[in-house]
Formats: C-alpha cells, sequence, structure tokens
C-alpha cells in the first residue's frame, strides 16, 4: 500500500514538472494587486508593562488612492514562545497603528503584524519583530484606595537603575485579569503566603480578599483567599478587614470580630474562628486591632471587645487564654478589667518591638496609653493629656525610634510624646484630608519613615517624612501624587 502511495506521489512530480517544463503559448492579461512596503517597524523593541507605547507603520500600497479609509483590517499578534501554543498568543491591537498602554506580562514575545484588504480578500503578513516587554512592578509601595466610591490599586514603582513612577490603576495597566469591585478594604504583603514564597493581598468589599501574583500581579479564582482554609471554610468572595503578619509563614486576619490564623509551621491553614478562650465555651467578639507581638515567639494580643479585656493567643495551640494577673493601679492596667474600650493597638519597633495600646474609660471618658513588652511586662500607663482634639483622632501610628504616637484629626497630623505627656502639631493640610498614616518595618531602608496620605478632594497624594528626635518638624523626603483616595498602603519589598 505504502510503495502504491510512493509511486503515485512520484507520477504527480513527473507530470507537474513534464508540464512545468512545457512552454505555454496561449495569450493572457496579468493585473497586478495591491502590495505593500510597510516601513517604520523596527526588528526590537524593549518597554515597560503598563507603559504607553506607539508603533506608527507607513504602508506604501501600490495601488490605492487613498479614497477609502476603512479599506484594510489590522491585528497585532504578541506570541510568548516560553508558553504553551494553546496560551502563547494575545491580540494586541486591531488598529493599523499600536498605539496605547501596553498591557502584555513580562516576557520577550514575537509580534505578527497583519493587514486585509477588503477590497481583494488579500491577507498580508509582515516581518516579525522581537518586543521585550520589562516588569514596572519590580518594586514600590502598593496603593488601595477609591475613586467615585470604587476601588483601585496603583502603585508607586522603584525600578533599579531608572526614575520611580505612578502608576494609577496597575492592575488593568499590568494586564491582570483581577477586577476589584465594591470599596477598599486593605493591601498587604505577606512573605511565604500559601502555595508562594511572597504573596500580595488585595481586598474590596464585594470582590473579597484576593492573591495576586508577586511578579506578573495575574490572577486566577483559585487565588482568592477561599481556597487557602480548610475545607472551604470562606465563601468565594470572602474579605478581610485587615491582616497581620508577625513573620515569614505567621498570618492573623481579621474579619467582623472575628480573627483568623494561618500557620505554616504546622501546615495548619484558616479554618475556625481562634478567638475564643480556653476555659470558655463562646467565642468573645474581637476589636479590630491585633497586636503580633512576635508571633510564635511571644503571643499575639487580642481584645475582647464586649469583656474590654486583652488576651493572650497561642500560635501552637489556636486558642486564648487571659493575661498575668496583675493589680491594677493608677499606673498598672488590670489586663482582665480594664473598663475601657481599645481605641487602637499595634506592636511597634519601638524599644525591641514594644506593643501599644490606646484606651477610652467607659466612667470617666479619658484616655490612656499603655506600653507593654513581649513578655506582657507593662512599660507605661499613664493618662493622654494635652493633646487637641485627642478624642476626634482618627488615624494613629507608632515611630520606632522615639515611640511618638501620631495621631490625625481631619487635615491635621499631631505627634504625642509620652514622655512630656504633650502633642505638637506635625502637619496642617487645611481644607484636606488626611486619610492614611503608618510606619512600614517591611518596607527596607523607609521602615523609618513616616507614609502620610491625603486628599483634596480630587486626587489623592502620598508622602514619606523623616522623623527628627526630640521633637523636631517633619522632614519631606517624597511625594507622589494622582493617587485614588488613600486607604491602605502596602510595600513590595524584594
Amino acid at each position: 500500500m505504502f510503495k502504491n502511495i510512493k509511486v503515485q506521489i512520484t507520477l504527480l512530480m513527473v507530470i507537474v514538472f513534464t508540464y512545468g517544463c512545457v512552454s505555454d503559448e496561449g495569450n493572457y492579461d496579468y493585473n497586478e494587486i495591491n502590495e505593500f512596503n510597510v516601513t517604520g517597524i523596527e526588528k526590537e523593541y524593549t518597554v515597560y508593562t503598563g507603559d504607553y507605547f506607539k508603533i506608527a507603520p507607513n504602508l506604501n500600497p501600490t495601488l490605492d488612492d487613498g479614497s477609502d479609509p476603512n479599506r484594510y483590517e489590522y491585528s497585532w499578534v504578541a506570541v510568548n514562545p516560553a508558553k504553551l501554543p494553546i496560551d502563547s498568543r494575545t491580540i494586541i491591537s486591531t488598529t493599523k497603528d499600536l498605539d496605547g498602554i501596553l498591557k502584555l506580562p513580562p516576557a520577550k514575545y514575537t509580534v505578527y503584524y497583519f493587514i486585509k484588504d477588503k477590497v481583494t480578500g488579500v491577507n498580508w503578513q509582515q516581518p516579525t519583530f522581537t518586543l521585550n516587554v520589562v516588569s514596572s512592578i519590580y518594586e514600590g509601595w502598593l496603593v488601595l484606595g477609591d475613586v467615585n466610591g470604587k476601588a483601585r490599586l496603583d502603585m508607586i514603582s522603584y525600578i533599579p537603575n531608572a526614575p520611580s513612577r505612578v502608576i494609577t490603576d496597575v492592575l488593568d495597566a499590568s494586564g491582570s485579569a483581577l477586577k476589584l469591585s465594591g470599596k477598599a478594604v486593605d493591601v498587604d504583603c505577606v512573605i511565604q503566603a500559601v502555595g508562594t514564597t511572597y504573596g500580595i493581598y488585595v481586598t474590596a468589599s464585594e470582590s473579597g480578599t484576593a492573591r495576586i501574583d508577586p511578579d506578573s500581579f495575574s490572577w486566577v479564582q483559585s487565588q482568592n483567599l477561599a481556597y487557602e482554609t480548610v475545607g472551604g471554610a470562606f465563601e468565594t468572595n470572602f474579605g478581610v478587614d485587615f491582616m497581620k503578619s508577625a513573620s515569614a509563614g505567621e498570618n492573623l486576619i481579621y474579619s467582623k470580630g472575628d480573627i483568623f490564623s494561618y500557620y505554616r509551621v504546622y501546615q495548619v491553614k484558616y479554618g475556625l474562628p481562634q478567638n475564643k478562650v480556653n476555659t470558655e465555651t463562646k467565642n468573645f467578639y474581637a476589636s479590630p486591632f491585633i497586636a503580633e507581638n512576635g508571633g510564635g515567639l511571644g503571643s499575639p494580643i487580642f481584645y475582647d471587645k464586649d469583656n474590654r479585656r486583652f488576651l493572650r493567643y497561642n500560635v501552637s495551640t489556636s486558642v486564648c487564654s487571659t493575661m498575668p494577673p496583675v493589680t491594677g493601679s493608677a499606673t498598672v492596667l488590670d489586663w482582665s478589667n480594664t473598663n475601657s474600650d481599645l481605641v487602637y493597638m499595634t506592636t511597634s519597633a519601638f524599644n525591641s518591638a514594644e506593643n501599644f495600646a490606646v484606651l477610652r474609660n467607659i466612667s470617666t471618658g479619658k484616655y490612656h496609653l499603655l506600653r507593654f513588652s513581649r513578655a506582657l511586662a507593662q512599660n507605661y500607663f499613664k493618662e493622654i493629656i494635652n493633646a487637641p482634639d485627642f478624642d476626634k483622632a482618627t488615624k494613629f501610628a507608632v515611630s520606632p525610634d522615639a515611640g511618638y504616637l501620631f495621631y490625625v484629626v481631619g487635615g491635621k497630623l499631631y505627634e504625642y510624646d509620652n514622655g512630656t505627656q504633650s502633642a505638637k502639631l506635625m502637619l496642617d493640610k487645611g481644607s484636606e484630608e488626611i486619610t492614611y498614616i503608618e510606619f512600614h518595618a517591611r518596607s527596607k531602608s523607609y521602615a523609618k519613615n513616616l507614609v502620610v496620605g491625603s486628599y483634596d478632594g480630587k486626587v489623592g497624594k502620598l508622602e514619606l517624612f523623616s522623623v527628627p528626635p526630640v521633637n523636631g518638624d517633619l522632614i519631606l523626603l517624597n511625594t507622589y501624587t494622582g493617587l485614588s483616595k488613600i486607604v491602605d498602603v502596602a510595600f513590595r519589598a524584594r
């Protein structure tokens, strides 16, 4: 059978060759067709993802009087040779010029430019060129905020050996499939997230909490936080209010009065709420603050909102217990009977990772500052005095060097020195609103800088300040504008 096929193919080739050699003495009319001599396309380009990019080729058609501007159809196709054929092809434009924001993930692409003449029906493929797409989201500040009440993630990108840049709507600019819906809630960067070595989590009120790829910002449904649980404990659009991470592989999340834990050492994923006491059957309603307090090396501290008490959490046993017993006095707070609402609590880098808590006594209405060590020794407990409008404060932060307590009232930023028990006005932005303040311990060389977000009614602004000792005036280091109304900030480190 195969021998017959071989004979038939050989005969066919002989016939074609023979006819091809016979001179054709007939009379024919040959008509030229419209052809292209495309210029203006280089052999190779390098561009940052999310940047504006344009190629405006000259077609130079041989038979076209230009009377029909819609005569042609165009297609620019980028092919990533490193991917499987089914996933490698991306149409990046269908216009004559490649003109707009480039949303391809970082890679080395081969780009094809196709032109179809709708009059003749002929398709033309131009010589391919190489497109090197470089990451513009290497490192920097992730800024989550609202634009007209809708969440948007921006980025202040730090690229090695290049100027910093502001990338608005970085998810769209990077070509991410994640679409935030609802209002901005939280953004966090976590070391050793589930299934990867680094996790960037973005939360919006309706779409919930999603983990995006730390390098490309790509996303698929299975990267939602709901898939990091035991037995599907969360709804697919489950969203956190905030996250806290004491160290690599440890994470605590808070949502509507409940706290959940992920502990990589014991491969314990998110599951049942951890806001429960070992001697009690009913879970307590946790106040929306967590002091990491060293995580597994210490005891994360929660606060029982209803019973107004501090509780220590054991990472390995996944349960809380009461604090060490102390006798309350004017300078010592009874952990289990504070008679106070918790206004703010955090673990600061100050004084070898000291914990700060601001409490409001429900009987007197007075505010007190509590400082305690990882070993749960109370180092300071005094009333907060000489602090203008402290009862109206909406944001707080603690400086890692001097332990100053910063607080925000509208457009004013104050620095409270618990040594002198007095506050100093550090910033007055007038009609602008200060929407965010924080120190970021994991932001490398920026860890001691105060990060301030403000909003003028139109756009958001992020500023970095150096905090001098002895109540010196803040020193402005950097200003970034054109952002959303800032709700939360995280630093994407390398």
